[in-house]
Parts: structure tokens; C-alpha cells; sequence
């Protein structure tokens, strides 16, 4: 969420961030409504205190009164007040409430060096790395290598699981896991506090983190799963989408000490994911799935710019490690504003090369979210000065299982059918070359 005197003071950047990013539930002319309704909250504020302080003048003089006329008069006007003051502080909470609605659609406000367009053909590549892979032979997909391999039933996913179903199986699911535990291992040796959050989030969680009000068709709601420690019901909890939700809530409304930041988290986490308006989309195989593993990196830092942005250099460095230590060849892209998302000050993907498909495909996003979730989150840290301020947040994937897998094992696939297992991984399978699967 925005500072609301920075909507106050930069109204046009707020619309043409709105604009530019294609945010769905409010216009730029609400951007004009929000700076009314703050006018007339800050209005009705000065006149419900006023009004309060002449209400407890009364209450103490009226003891006083000299006569029975005077008392009567300071009584009358005592009720007078109090009926007053009730009706303002009613408009109060209503201008409020108008307020905070609009103000929960207002998106970050992406970075001067973000890349103005609509959509992900206007991304702006930054560089390439690696070498692409030739082929002297026909390249299979993912779901013709594995599935004629025995290792990945999709069939029989879908009738367990319904839409986007899978089993991993044998030396596959071996190497989901191995590929996993790198990355998790490697970020902790970095300094990166292992974390295995909950999947399941109240929805404070999903509102600090920016996925509602947008993203909420998207998520997997899980009912009112258990009673809380007084017998009752407890209150709905979804499914997250990332570890980044759980980590984030984790701080949510707690006064971090300064001096302890920058706070680096990796998460490891199974995600869920509904995909709504997507069906169409990669209807085969691992690319778009409903539920998944993933290592997420998640950083709080102070509320400085240049700090956040060695930040988030990091944390694409990190894992562009984790694709050079599998050898993959991939390219870094400027997220676009209309590409980016509501809540991204500042966005990368890494796109990775899938030769099933013939082209890259997205398996890392970087983004630089300033102050926006942790002012959702109520997430503040002290400075030397005793100050309370609001923090920076950052996050990253480090490997997402098993769309990872596509690009792991299309490149990786060798003209007799079988699949190479990279040399950083061969510790967790025992072997350099899978050949059929493991699985009974």
C-alpha cells in the first residue's frame, strides 16, 4: 500500500502508474475521489476533536455552575454535543472505510528505470547467459521424454487431482528433489535463514502481500480447517501461492530492530495456484501446474533505495548461480509495468531455454517491492534514533519444481532417450545418466 501523503503530494504518478500498469478495480479518476475523501477525513478529524474537547470542558464545569439555569444550559448543550459528535464520528468511519478501500487498489508506483508497455512483448531483454544446446536429433518435449521414460503420469494425475494432475516418479522425483534441496542448501550457506513456512494463510497474509484485492479468483480457499483454542470456529485460511505470503505475514504488525536488517529468508513451500483465465494455456505437461514446490528468497531491509537495490542484484545473482551450476542457458528480462504486477516498485524474470517448445520460458521472477507490503504488513523496524520506520521488502524464486524440471530435462535429453543428470546433482541420485524409471 502507498503512503497516503504520497498519493496526496504525487497524484499524477499514482494515475499514470494505474494507467501504465493496467490495474483492474480503480481508475486514475479515483485517484481525485481519494484526495476528497482525505480532505474531508482530515476535516471531520479536527472537528470530532474539537468537538471532544468541548464535551470534557462541559463535564468538568458543570459541577461549578453558580445557578440551576447555568447547569440546565451546560446540560442541554453537553446532549447537543454528544448527538453531534456521534454523527461525525459515523461520517468518520464511513470516510474511512471509502478511503481504505480505494487506497487497498492503488498500485506501487514502478521505478524510473521500468520499462513502459502493455504487455510481455514489451519486456526488455538484458542479457543472455550460457550457451544455447544443438541437437542432432529430434528433440522431444518434456511430456513425450518423461512420459515414455515412465517417469511422469499425467493421465492418471488428472484422474486423481482433476485439471493440471501429475505424478512424478522414480529417478524424476529424485531429481525434483535434489534440484530442490540445492538451491535451498546453496542459499543457506549464503547467510539466508532456512524457513519452512505454513501453506495455509489467514487473509491478512494475502492482503499484506499484495495478491488481494487483485489476485484473489487465484487463490485456493481452504475453508474454516480446525476450532481455535476457545472452541470455536477459526477464521478462513487459503492455500499460498508462495512462500512469500507466510514469510511476509510472519513480521506483520511487529517493530523489527534496525540494526538486525537486512532479514534474509529462504523458504521452501509447496504452492497452490488456481491459473484462472489460463486454461488454454500449456495444457500439457509441467509448465503451468495447480500445485507445486518452490524455494523463495525473501529479504527485509531498511527503507533505502540503494540498499534495496544491491538487494535485489543479489538476489538475481543468486539465482543465476543456481542456472549456471546446471549449465542451462537462459536470459534476464526487464519486467514492463504491464507485465509487472500491482505490487512491484521493480521486476526481473529469468526466462530459461526449453527446447520441447523452441523457445524460453519463465522460471525466476525478481522483484524490488519498496515500502508497499510491509506498509499492507505493518512491518516496521527502529533506527539509531529510536524512529519507527517502515521497511523494504524484496523476493525472488530460487528453483520452482517442476516447471524447472522442463528446462532441466529437455536440455539434458541425449539421442538414445535418455537424460543427463548435471554434475551438481549427481550426489542426490547416484548416478550421471537416468535411464528408465526407478518406480515399480
Amino acid at each position: 500500500m502507498l503512503d497516503l501523503h504520497y498519493v496526496l503530494t504525487n497524484p499524477q504518478k499514482v494515475k499514470d502508474a494505474i494507467s501504465s500498469k493496467g490495474v483492474r478495480g480503480i481508475s486514475s479518476s479515483d485517484v481525485d475521489t481519494i484526495i476528497t475523501l482525505a480532505n474531508e477525513q482530515r476535516a471531520l478529524v479536527t472537528e470530532t476533536q474539537g468537538l471532544r474537547t468541548r464535551r470534557n470542558e462541559i463535564a468538568d464545569t458543570i459541577q461549578k455552575a453558580e445557578t440551576p439555569e447555568e447547569k440546565q444550559k451546560l446540560i442541554a448543550e453537553g446532549k447537543a454535543l454528544k448527538e453531534t459528535l456521534q454523527t461525525k464520528e459515523a461520517a468518520l468511519t464511513t470516510v474511512e472505510a471509502d478511503l481504505f478501500k480505494l487506497m487497498s487498489y492503488v498500485p506501487n508506483v514502478p521505478s524510473d528505470d521500468t520499462p513502459i508497455g502493455k504487455d510481455e512483448n514489451d519486456n526488455v531483454e538484458i542479457r543472455t547467459v550460457g550457451e544455447k544446446p544443438t541437437f542432432d536429433f529430434p528433440v522431444k518435449n518434456h511430456v513425450e521424454l518423461l512420459t515414455g521414460m515412465d517417469l511422469a503420469d499425467f493421465e492418471r494425475g488428472t484422474k486423481v487431482s482433476g485439471f493440471r494432475g501429475y505424478y512424478l516418479k522414480g529417478d524424476l522425483a529424485m531429481l525434483h528433489y535434489g534440484a530442490l534441496m540445492y538451491a535451498f542448501q546453496k542459499l543457506v550457506a549464503k547467510g539466508y535463514t532456512p524457513v519452512i513456512p505454513p501453506a495455509l494463510v489467514k487473509s491478512f497474509t494475502l492482503f499484506g502481500s499484495g495478491h488481494h484485492p487483485w489476485s484473489g479468483a487465484d487463490v485456493y480457499e481452504a475453508g474454516r480447517p480446525d476450532i481455535d483454542e476457545t472452541g470455536k470456529e477459526g477464521e478462513v485460511v487459503s492455500l499460498a501461492a508462495t512462500a512469500e505470503i507466510p514469510l511476509m505475514g510472519m513480521y506483520a504488525n511487529e517493530v523489527l530492530d534496525g540494526s538486525q536488517l537486512p532479514l534474509k529468508m529462504v523458504g521452501l513451500s509447496p504452492c497452490y495456484r488456481r491459473e484462472i483465465g489460463s486454461y488454454s494455456k500449456d495444457v500439457k505437461g509441467f509448465y503451468r501446474v495447480h500445485e507445486f514446490m518452490k524455494i523463495e528468497q525473501v529479504i527485509l531491509c531498511h527503507a533505502d533505495s540503494k540498499e534495496a537495490e544491491e538487494m535485489l542484484q543479489e538476489l538475481m545473482r543468486n539465482s543465476e548461480e543456481i542456472m549456471q551450476d546446471f549449465k542451462l542457458h537462459y536470459r534476464v528480462l526487464a519486467m514492463c509495468t504491464g507485465d509487472m504486477g500491482e505490487p512491484q516498485y521493480k521486476k526481473y524474470d529469468i526466462e530459461t531455454w526449453m527446447p520441447g517448445k523452441g523457445g524460453y520460458g519463465e522460471t525466476h521472477s525478481a522483484s524490488n517491492m519498496s515500502d508497499f507490503q510491509c506498509r499492507r504488513n505493518n512491518i516496521r523496524y527502529t533506527n539509531k534514533d529510536g524512529e519507527r520506520i517502515v521497511a523494504y521488502s524484496l523476493n525472488n524464486t530460487a528453483l520452482a519444481s517442476p516447471r524447472f524440471l522442463v528446462a532441466l530435462v529437455e536440455n539434458n535429453q541425449t539421442a538414445e532417450g535418455h537424460i543427463k543428470v548435471p554434475e551438481v546433482l549427481q550426489p542426490f541420485l547416484g548416478k550421471d545418466l537416468i535411464k528408465a524409471s526407478s518406480a515399480p
